[in-house]
């Protein structure tokens, strides 16, 4: 028979009380649940929740502590086990960020545009649902590597699944080729800089244009003259542009910057702030481009609310639209707007600096916009949407990384008295249970 992948710890968190130790039993997987994991019942109904099975599996489980509305489980033997597909990745089964490697092609695609169906059923909120929008493998532009001193030797990578246990990688397969190639020369930079057990580093990378590599190190540990030295060989010989370094909760210091990293968003070249905000891919980008001017249609005036560096502002405005661009991040405004100046967009691309969360855009502020682009982070915009759905504005268009809080938003929309054209679901973060979605609206 075959073997489970070896499981992943889950934390029953600070407090909380385990249920009394139970007997293994054999349960058969129903359907695939929402974060991915396989659903079964126990023997007294109880949900049962199994990571790396798939539906039709029997297999003999090990119950754990309660989650949500039902209890983790671990698979300890697979009595009978449905084709699989064979993992890209070694790490597959530790690596708490691609879940669902095994999952077939046609099984993974259903089950995605399944997860955002069942948010807008829960949600009652009736629209055509298309088909799965995907990204190529190896073409992730960003990624957040954690590092830890252990056992006498560093290791860098990322998290197992619900754990704050660290899984070493030698590489990434999700990842371009830019920022695939650091991982080994990353580890041996950390670890002479993480000299004592305990030593913990955070490295977000992005690969910019031109494979402009922006590298964001937040550490418990403060740089010393060697370490800043290092930092700047490792720069000059792995090509990387920015080198930024935290510790704690100020502002992150520039290291050094031997260029500044910056994407070109139609006519317009953005400077990147350290630290800001980009869609995982670029191709993922470019589907959700298409999909939002698709969704503007004609409109001549726009307002893009949580606008992050411009990724549709900008690319409206280069294509004739009047833009309101309103995010609360100081920084990446900023940067919006000398691109757009740098463009000769500055007469159509007007910025605010605004906490969306605390203080929306009024109805009243929205008047005389034809349509409104909204990407808000995962808790949503449930405020948002109730002065979008209290204006006159005629067309919408929401952009979620977060189908629940996205289908909740879309009630508030619908009550108001929009109509839900159709939603289709964009998979930018490829085997993991993270789904995108974007949905089109109007009077």
């Amino acid at each position: 028979m075959s073997r489970p992948p070896r499981g992943r710890r889950r934390r029953g968190g600070a407090g909380k009380a385990r249920p009394a130790s139970r007997p293994p039993e054999v349960v058969v997987i129903d359907k695939l649940a929402a974060r991915g994991d396989g659903e079964a019942r126990l023997a007294d109904g109880t949900r049962a929740f199994v990571p790396f099975t798939l539906p039709g599996d029997r297999v003999r489980v090990e119950i754990g502590a309660a989650r949500s509305d039902g209890v983790a489980c671990r698979a300890v033997e697979f009595l009978e086990s449905r084709p699989r597909a064979e993992p890209i990745c070694p790490v597959f089964g530790r690596c708490g960020g691609c879940q669902l490697q095994h999952a077939p092609a046609p099984l993974y695609a259903e089950w995605k545009r399944d997860v955002v169906a069942e948010c807008l059923r829960r949600a009652g909120v009736d629209a055509p649902l298309a088909p799965l929008e995907r990204v190529p493998v190896a073409s992730r532009r960003r990624a957040d590597f954690a590092a830890v001193r252990a056992g006498g030797a560093v290791l860098l990578g990322f998290h197992e699944g619900e754990s704050d246990r660290v899984v070493g990688i030698d590489g990434c397969p999700l990842l371009v080729p830019a920022l695939d190639g650091l991982i080994g020369p990353l580890g041996r930079l950390l670890a002479a800089i993480l000299r004592t057990a305990g030593d913990k580093a955070d490295v977000s990378v992005t690969a910019a244009d031109g494979n402009a590599v922006d590298m964001l190190i937040s550490a418990s540990v403060e740089p010393g003259l060697a370490e800043r030295e290092a930092l700047a060989v490792f720069a000059r010989e792995h090509g990387v542009a920015r080198i930024g370094w935290r510790t704690g909760n100020v502002a992150p210091e520039p290291v050094l910057v031997r260029e500044e990293p910056c994407v070109r968003i139609g006519e317009a070249i953005v400077a990147l702030p350290m630290g800001s905000f980009l869609q995982p891919s670029q191709a993922g980008e470019e589907i959700l481009r298409r999909l939002v001017r698709a969704g503007v249609g004609d409109a001549g005036r726009i307002a893009d609310l949580y606008c992050g560096v411009g990724t549709f502002a900008l690319d409206l405005a280069g294509r004739g639209a009047s833009v309101l661009a309103v995010d609360g991040a100081a920084e990446q405004v900023q940067a919006l707007s000398l691109a757009a100046g740098r463009a000769g967009l500055g007469g159509r691309v007007t910025t605010e600096i605004r906490d969306l969360r605390t203080r929306p855009v009024e109805a009243a502020g929205l008047a005389g916009m034809d349509a409104v682009v909204f990407d808000p982070p995962r808790a949503g915009a449930r405020a948002q949407a109730a002065e979008i759905a209290a204006s006159d504005v005629g067309r919408c268009v929401a952009v979620s990384c977060n189908p629940a809080t996205l289908a909740r938003d879309l009630r508030v929309l619908v009550d108001g008295g929009f109509r839900v054209e159709g939603v289709t679901p964009l998979d930018q973060f490829p085997y993991s249970r993270h789904v995108e979605a974007v949905a089109t609206l109007s009077r």
